[in-house]
């Protein structure tokens, strides 16, 4: 399975179990199929070692975010705008359990993401947009998603606008104030403005703004934080930022620490309490891709299943941007295009079976798509492994092939199993050739034409519904409860659902402890 030799992988074991020891299971594990098993192996394994809950060892699934040794400051952070209750109950989770009809979407409204970049199977995703009427897309950047959009709207970026954020993923010691560098460029308005006034279209700018300016909802953000019982907004503001303390006990804080000393009183969120090194839950759930403990299973394409030609890709986030953002600097794509496309890495003895120098233009393909990318030829990947980096904006020719190399032409949208639904970009096989016929330089990131001189219709207001529409919003508000109105308020979480009961009682047992203390609720209102 690994291509690790059996002695090595039992001198391993012998050295985990011998010392003190931490098991770090990155992100990427997740993201491929049957992902899951990967972590659970990790925990059971250093379950039986006897790990967990001990100072320096365990197990840590995010060094890299938040993990590092980030104390818990327990701080009440910025409140945001109050979102209030959705209109739309209804999503598409991502988890199993719920059967749904959906109806056909007609329009989307994306605001800052680059959907055409990190959607798998990316053809699937052009043949479905092109049931969708309207397009919307809210960002600072002509990107490969705004490419894709009917109407866009140019924002501001954080440089050309006031705003406020904390600091510390987990100390929250922090608040920044995000001052205002220079003016909006062009026509660019702040993300703030352009909801502003979609709202008053809609006749509802009262409920976004609550008839105040931008500052007014900076300032209240601010006075929610524990900051402001030292330093007074105005000086907060002048000074650029505020700080707030960190318990000391919390600096010494120790993962399943007190559930090792006591697991009685400190039981885990599992049925048990337990770490469940086998799940009876999911095991009767009878899941033929997700068993009720860890094990290895066979992917729908990998390696051991593989053609002859066939190539495992891998792809890693890119050095030289931040998934898809800043692909349209010229200055960075400089330092790592290969001929303007995306670099591509492969083994000596791949690419000379192949007929493939180093800095040739090349295919990769399967039955879901081609990118054309950029050959760089190495002894430091393994044979019959290729690495393309993820990220990059897509321009497609006249034969459907990706000129520009982004890697989801390729992945595919297979979950990661019954249970979790997740993605598994890095479950992906291809085949390579050299590429004889490219129609051109990659011209993903030319910069749209403008039109200067264009008539701008007026808006009809009859037709809009906007009678309806504050009949529902009233409705909608008539019958939230005090704790409901505090969520929407006070309670902003990470990741958050935009409709408390999306999550079960399970999970908000695990997210009220650190979402109470950031809310800065006391025991009633908790």
């Amino acid at each position: 399975i690994t291509g690790i030799e059996e002695a090595k992988i039992k001198e391993l074991s012998k050295l985990i179990a011998t010392h003190n020891t931490c098991i770090a299971g990155s992100w990427a594990i997740q993201r491929a199929q049957h992902g899951e098993m990967a972590y659970w192996a990790i925990i059971n394994y250093a379950a039986l070692l006897g790990k967990i809950g001990k100072p320096g060892q365990g197990v840590g699934f995010s060094w890299h975010y938040g993990n590092g040794g980030m104390p818990q400051g327990g701080n009440r952070t910025p409140v945001g705008m109050s979102q209030g209750r959705n209109f739309v109950k209804k999503v598409v989770p991502a988890s199993n359990g719920q059967h749904n009809s959906y109806p056909d979407i007609k329009m989307i409204f994306n605001a800052g993401n680059n959907f055409m970049s990190h959607q798998q199977d990316t053809n699937r995703l052009i043949r479905a947009l092109g049931k969708v009427e309207t397009i919307v897309s809210v960002d600072v950047w002509w990107t490969a998603a705004t490419r894709w959009a009917d109407i866009v709207f140019p924002a501001a970026s954080t440089l050309e606008q006031d705003d406020i954020t904390s600091g510390g993923t987990y100390s929250n010691d922090r608040v920044y104030a995000m001052k205002k560098v220079i003016e909006p460029i062009g026509e660019s308005l702040p993300d703030y403005e352009i909801f502003e006034g979609l709202a008053d279209k809609l006749g509802l700018w009262a409920q976004f703004t609550d008839s105040e300016e931008k500052m007014y909802h900076i300032k209240l953000a601010y006075e929610a934080s524990g900051a402001a019982e030292e330093v007074p907004f105005e000086e907060f503001w002048e000074k650029g930022y505020a700080r707030m303390p960190v318990p000391a006990e919390a600096r010494k804080w120790t993962r399943h620490g007190d559930f090792y000393e006591d697991p009685e009183a400190n039981p885990l969120h599992t049925a048990s309490g337990k770490i469940e090194m086998f799940c009876q839950d999911i095991a009767d759930m009878e899941i033929d891709d997700c068993p009720g403990t860890a094990m290895w299973l066979e992917k729908h394409e990998y390696l051991g299943n593989s053609k002859p030609g066939q190539l495992h890709v891998v792809s890693p986030h890119p050095w030289f941007r931040l998934h898809s953002q800043m692909a349209n600097s010229e200055r960075l794509r400089a330092l790592y295009t290969v001929q303007g496309r995306e670099p591509v890495r492969i083994n000596t003895q791949d690419a000379a079976e192949r007929g493939i120098e180093d800095g040739d233009i090349v295919e990769l393909y399967n039955d879901r798509g081609t990118v054309i990318v950029g050959a760089v030829v190495s002894d430091e990947i393994m044979p019959g492994v290729v690495s393309l980096y993820e990220g990059c904006w897509p321009q497609l020719d006249s034969k459907g092939r990706d000129n520009s190399g982004l890697v989801n032409f390729l992945t595919s949208t297979q979950r990661s199993s019954g249970l979790s639904e997740a993605t598994t970009a890095n479950t992906v096989l291809v085949e390579m050739r050299k590429c004889e016929d490219p129609e051109g330089p990659n011209m993903a990131y030319e910069k749209p034409p403008i039109i200067d001189d264009m008539e701008i219709a007026a808006i009809d207001e009859d037709v809009l519904g906007l009678d309806r529409l504050e009949a529902l919003t009233e409705k909608l508000y008539a019958d939230m409860s005090p704790g409901e109105k505090m969520f929407f308020e006070r309670c902003t979480v990470c990741h958050a659902p935009r409709e408390v009961t999306h999550y079960t009682q399970q999970q908000w047992k695990g997210i009220v402890p650190s979402m109470f203390e950031r809310a800065g609720l006391d025991d009633d209102e908790r």
